[in-house]
């Protein structure tokens, strides 16, 4: 017997060693788990998950037979999350499968992908502050924020705007009309 394991005290004045109790009932638990998931690894970290609470409890229980109750308890209320997540995850695997094998999602990505290409591009060919400028813009950012990050006056930043447009419009001019949808609607 580990004299030295972690001690599970009782009320009754009853005492297990936490290390001997261990190797005693980790098989009964994991059959109990076994239950209600057939998943023997979901089962084993479930009940490894539970011997590490009362491990780390510093909680007194009734008598044995209540530590068993707790444990049971703890166990099937874990066994049930998992299931209850498992199920949220099968549902949004799903619900994304589907629109990933779309053919509409297909399309629309590569039409995003490249027309982000495309854009970039055209931002590489701007003046070095205009690029920055619209960078920023791009990535959310407000004039007052992009003055502030750059150290420029807010007319200024307007102006690399008005600056960028205009050439980005120009390089533009001979590529598709998606491009310039995604400027209308990212840019302005």
């Amino acid at each position: 017997m580990a004299r030295y394991s972690k001690q599970i005290k009782c009320c009754n004045g009853e005492v297990l060693f936490f290390e001997d109790f261990f190797k005693e009932y980790f098989s009964k638990f994991y059959a109990f788990a076994m239950r209600f998931i057939e998943n023997s690894h979901a089962c084993e970290d479930i009940v490894q998950d539970t011997f590490i609470s009362i491990w780390e409890g510093k909680g007194e229980y009734e008598s044995i037979l209540m530590f068993h109750a707790y444990i049971y308890k703890t166990i099937r209320n874990k066994a049930l999350n998992y299931l209850k997540h498992s199920q949220i995850k099968k549902q949004y695997s799903q619900t994304y499968l589907q629109e990933v094998e779309s053919e509409k999602f297909v399309v629309e990505s590569v039409l995003e992908e490249e027309t982000h290409f495309v854009l970039y591009e055209a931002i590489r060919q701007l003046p070095p502050q205009c690029q920055n400028v619209i960078k920023l813009h791009l990535e959310g950012k407000s004039n007052k924020e992009i003055a502030e990050e750059m150290q420029l006056s807010i007319v200024t930043v307007k102006s690399h705007k008005i600056i960028a447009y205009n050439k980005l419009r120009e390089i533009l001019k001979n590529t598709s009309v998606i491009v310039m949808f995604f400027l209308k609607k990212n840019l302005f």
